[in-house]
C-alpha cells in the first residue's frame, strides 16, 4: 500500500468514527499536543509544556540554579 491509499484508508475511518472523544484525541494528536510526560503528582503534560518545562529547567541552570551530581542525588534518595 502506497502513502495516498494508506492516508485514504485512515480518512475512510475517521469518517465514520462516532465517538466525540475519540474525535477529540485524534484532533489532538493530530495538532501535535498529545500527553508525552507526566508530572512527580501525575498531573499529564502535553508535547508543548513538557517541551516549556524543559526549556524552563535549562534557563534556570543557565542562570545558576544549584544542580547535583548522580552521587550527591544517590547520597539523597539512598541515604
Amino acid at each position: 500500500m502506497n502513502i495516498e491509499q494508506h492516508k485514504t484508508q485512515i480518512i475512510q475511518k475517521v469518517q465514520n468514527i462516532q465517538d466525540e472523544k475519540l474525535l477529540d484525541e485524534i484532533d489532538t494528536v493530530l495538532n501535535g499536543n498529545y500527553i508525552v510526560a507526566y508530572t512527580i503528582d501525575g498531573k499529564p503534560l502535553t508535547k508543548n509544556q513538557y517541551v516549556n518545562h524543559i526549556e524552563s529547567i535549562s534557563e534556570s541552570i543557565a542562570n545558576g540554579a544549584k544542580t547535583f551530581t548522580t552521587e550527591e542525588v544517590r547520597n539523597r534518595i539512598f541515604a
